[in-house]
């Protein structure tokens, strides 16, 4: 199915401006692989690799993990999924933030990175 895992591919992970980002983070993906093994439902995900341009564009802050390759959103659809999701997804990731309509994780890690760290959009 995907190039970079059985699940996930690398057109997923591209920065939806069409520049050309397409280099995502590898332990990223590992780790989203894994979830997805155990959550066995399609995960979709809604943004990984941001250029500044499309950071921008799209109102995500300056210092985002996404400019770094090191952060994926993923789509819930009501509170049981999201419920679900998260608690696999925090098996696997420390850092995270909940919105209505979707997860973001990262694999950020540094002084000016808490974690673990869990927000709300």
């Amino acid at each position: 199915m995907g190039d970079l895992t059985d699940h996930f591919s690398r057109k997923e992970f591209a920065c939806k401006c069409n520049c050309g980002s397409d280099k995502i983070e590898s332990e990223l993906v590992t780790k989203l692989e894994i979830v997805r093994l155990m959550y066995n439902k399609p995960m979709r995900i809604t943004s990984g690799i941001r250029c500044k341009w499309h950071n921008d564009k799209v109102g995500g802050v300056a210092d985002s993990t996404h400019l770094d390759a090191l952060a994926a959103d993923i789509t819930v659809n009501g509170c049981f999924e999201r419920d679900q999701l998260v608690g696999f997804l925090r098996t696997h990731f420390s850092r995270m933030g909940i919105a209505k309509d979707f997860i973001h994780v990262d694999v950020a890690d540094g002084e000016d990175r808490p974690s673990p760290c869990l927000w709300v959009y």
